[in-house]
This record gives C-alpha cells, structure tokens and sequence, in this order.
C-alpha cells in the first residue's frame, strides 16, 4: 500500500511541478528577449509621455488662437486681447498680418525692435504662410514657429470679421513660456519617478529640468522633439535606474515569483504527502488494533468458554480443581472488563465526553492503593516503591491516575522480559507532584520516543508488536489523562538500558 501511495504521490508531483520547470526554463532562456520586450514596452510609454508633453502645449496654443478668433471678429472689444496677455507674461508682442503682409503690431510689452524683422520674415516665408492659409481652408489649424533674436515667433493663421484670411504671429519668451504653462504638467508626470529635461537640440543648453539637482551631461532613456518648438527636445529617464536595469530587475522578479510559486507547491506536496501518509499509516495501525484487539478478547473468551463448559458438564472432580477454574473465569473476565473500558474509556477522552471526577487528594495515597490492589496481579515482578508520603495535595481524578499509573506498571512488566525489577517513586519539584515507574527492560530508541503517546502506535522492531500483547493505547490514555490534569509526562529511555516515565501534576497552590 506504501509503494502504490509513494508511486500515485510522485506522479501527482510530476504532473504538478514539471509543466512549471519547463516554463520557468523556457523563460530563464529567454532572459534578453523578455528584457528587449519590456525596454521596448517601457520606451513607447516614454514616448507617449512626451506627447502628452507636446499635446498639452498645443492645447495652450490652440486656446491662445482661439481667444484671438473672438477678438478678431469684434476688434473693438479689447477686454478679451487685454486678458488674454495679462495672463500670459510669455507674450511679448503679437502681430496681424492684413493682406498677409501688411504688419499691424496689435500688442507689445513694450519692446517694438523686432516688428522690422517680422515684416521681413514674413515677405521671405510666403510659401509657409501659404500652406498654413491651405491648412486653415481644410478646417485644420497649424502652427508654425520662427526664430527670434529675443525669443520665438508662433505663427497661425484666423479669419477677421470681413471673413478674410489674417496671420497672427505671436513672440513670445520662450523660457517663460515653459516656466510659467509647462512646468507644472512636467512636474506632474515626473514626480518622483522620472527626471526629465527640455533642451536645446544645437546647443544642449537647458531651458527647464524637473530636479535642480539634475546632472548638466545624462543620458535619457528617450527623447523627443517638441511639435511647436522644433529646436527644443525632451529628455526623459527613470530617475533610480536605467530601462535596462528596470527591464532586468522585472525579469528576475518574474523567475524568483515563479521560483518562489514552485517551492511553495513543493512544500504543498510535501505536506499532503505527510498527511495522506500519516492517515494510510494511521489506517493501517487501526487494522492491526482491531487484530490485536480482536485477538486480546478471542482468549479470555476461550479460556472462559472452555472452562465453563468443563464446570457445566461435571467433568471436575476435585474442589480445588473447579475453584481454580472460578478463578481463571474471574480473572479473565475481569481482564475483558478492563480491555473494554479501556477502549471505551479512551474513545471518550479523545471526543472529550470523559468526565473527570476531580477531588483533592495525595499522590503517595494513590499510588500505595494502587499497589496494594494489585500486587498479586504482578506477583512475578520485584516491584519497589520508594515513596515521599509528605507530599503537597494535588486536585486530580483518582480511577484515572490510578489508571494511567497501571498503564506505566503494565507496560513496564511485559517489556522487561527476564529482569522485572520495577522501581516506582514519588517526589514532588518546582510545585509539581510526580510518581516515576523505572524498569530495566529493553528501552525505547529515540525515533520511537516521537510516537509513543500516539494512539494505535506499537513498537514492531524486534517482533515486539506480536510477543508483546496489547492494545496501543495505553500511553494514549496516559496522555490525555495528564492533559486534562494540566500536568505532563516525560520518558527517558535508551535502547537496552530500560525506560523511566514520569507523570507530574500541578500541586495546589494555598492562599495567603
């Protein structure tokens, strides 16, 4: 039954844990290919950042334009171009083109040198204000910038209230312009997370950094021009670590997660394993309890049988022949009784319906009654009592220690084969009672020790089990009996060298 169990349990672990091995190898083999896969996952979210970036400056721009649209189709409200560059520091001066060249400075911050140079751009970029007049006619809105001595030209193209077609060409400070609408959307994508940068692509030069602390030379894991501003980038990187390193770190996290899931369904197994075992084992020493037990009642039920027979058939002649087969009947069916209520007794200690009928008493008093009653019962063992009768009292049930205490005796008679010297003391330490029953007998190795006080549990080395009779109980019912006293039992025991078991309860503590 073992082996089919070991053979179901190894393929049940073969099934379990191979399919992930496999999986875990085949990702351990493609460690570069995951890193690659999550670097380039990682830069195309890099990417979009930096569209937000240049979606949010346009958003600006277009509400700028829009502003202007209102303003142009009512010239002679000025409340709506006077908010719009009280608002906008940036705004250095903004310009109407009529008849696309003809300039009209409609605002300035009061610096008017550059209107010369805005009228000879806009002579040179004829062609481009042609296709942003094109862009406008398809109902889409396209800005263009230029370069400035003092700064940037944003360019785009409206409608006047005479439905003709106007170029507004805004300078603004560009540095102020990042400072004052950019700023705040970079620091909230950077956060702690990423630094980020915007540069000059010619010269490097820094207009705006997302940490003052920021190194003047870095890498960035991306970077990107800004749509409105071709001259500037932006530069993007994790502020802790590289891609490379992040992409490395989540590949490992993956393989130790999977590790980890692996050792935890080993540990599953094993522990089913142990369990389903532990059960098998249990059913099987329930089988040999039943064949013990079974057994155990099959003699004095012959032995009581047959002699009752011989009485009720008159085949006795003598008195002191049927005398010692009334004894025999007696003693047997006492031996019976006690077997039943053994069993009996320890079904209800392990369901917890034993009554325990506890009383203050002294552990000497029981122990010596003990002894008294049924010292014939062991007439063939040299028992020695060495007994401290000033004993503190302790509160216990007296039928179930003067029943754990047969148990020791018990079994410290039948596993002492030749020398039957059984010692047996009483003494009391560290406001415990104890009575100690020490026998010379074939001892208990350590492995058995563990299993002693489980229930059903024989020793089998030496063919023990089947010389030594017995139920497998016994010091399962000494057990619960110290359990429900608060107490404890020890052995100590070696291989040849004999056994000593200790039962210790707590004394009763008197009040002050």
């Amino acid at each position: 039954m073992k082996k089919s169990l070991n053979k179901i349990l190894a393929g049940l672990t073969l099934l379990i844990l191979l399919p992930l091995a496999v999986a875990i190898l085949y990702e351990y083999t493609r460690i570069n290919e995951n890193e690659e896969l999550i670097t380039s996952v990682y830069k195309e979210q890099l990417e979009t950042i930096i569209s937000s970036v240049n979606y949010y400056s346009e958003d600006i721009m277009s509400n700028w334009a829009g502003r202007i649209d209102v303003w142009m189709m009512h010239p002679s409200d000025s409340t709506v171009l006077k908010l719009l560059t009280s608002e906008n520091s940036s705004i250095l001066a903004i310009y109407a083109a009529q008849r696309s060249t003809d300039l009209n400075t409609i605002y300035s911050s009061g610096n008017e040198g550059n209107s010369t140079f805005v009228s000879q751009l806009l002579k040179k970029e004829r062609q481009t204000i042609g296709k942003l007049i094109s862009y406008h006619k398809s109902n889409y809105r396209k800005f263009h910038s230029f370069e400035t001595p003092d700064g940037v030209l944003m360019t785009f193209i409206t409608v006047d209230k005479n439905l003709e077609y106007v170029p507004i060409l805004i300078e603004l400070d560009l540095r102020q312009f990042i400072h004052q609408h950019i700023s705040s959307r970079i620091q909230d994508i950077a956060k702690d997370k990423f630094l980020i940068r915007i540069f000059h692509e010619a010269s490097g030069a820094t207009v705006y950094t997302s940490d003052k602390e920021m190194p003047s030379h870095m890498t960035f894991d991306k970077e990107g021009g800004m749509w409105l501003f071709p001259g500037l980038s932006i530069g993007i990187t994790l502020r802790n670590e590289s891609i490379a390193d992040l992409a490395s770190r989540r590949v490992k996290e993956g393989l130790i997660l999977a590790a980890l899931v692996m050792a935890v369904l080993v540990v599953g197994i094993w522990f089913i394993y142990s369990s389903v075992k532990k059960e098998v084992n249990l059913a099987q020493i329930k089988s040999e309890f039943i064949s013990n037990v079974s057994h155990e009642i099959r003699t004095p039920l012959a032995l009581i049988s047959m002699y009752a027979e011989t009485l009720e058939m008159g085949r006795v002649n003598s008195p002191e022949k049927a005398r010692e087969y009334y004894q025999t009947i007696n003693s047997e069916s006492q031996r019976l009784n006690a077997m039943v209520d053994k069993i009996l007794n320890f079904s209800r200690m392990e369901k917890g319906r034993y009554k325990f009928k506890t009383e203050v008493c002294n552990l000497y008093n029981i122990c010596a009654e003990v002894l008294g009653n049924y010292q014939e019962h062991y007439n063939g063992a040299d028992i020695s009592f060495n007994a401290d009768s000033l004993l503190p009292e302790i509160l216990a049930d007296k039928v179930s220690v003067s029943e754990a205490l047969l148990n020791l005796i018990d079994n410290a008679v039948k596993y002492s084969r030749d020398n039957k010297k059984i010692e047996i003391t009483t003494g009391h330490e560290d406001r415990m009672c104890f009575v100690e029953v020490k026998d010379n007998g074939i001892g208990i190795s350590k492995k058995d020790q563990k299993h002693i006080f489980d229930r059903f549990y024989r020793v089998t080395r030496q063919n023990l089990a089947n010389e030594v009779k017995g139920t497998g109980l016994g010091l399962s019912i000494v057990c619960e009996t110290m359990k429900a006293h608060k107490g404890r039992v020890t052995v100590q025991s070696k291989p040849g060298a004999g056994s000593s078991f200790r039962l210790y309860f707590p004394v009763i503590r008197k009040s002050n």
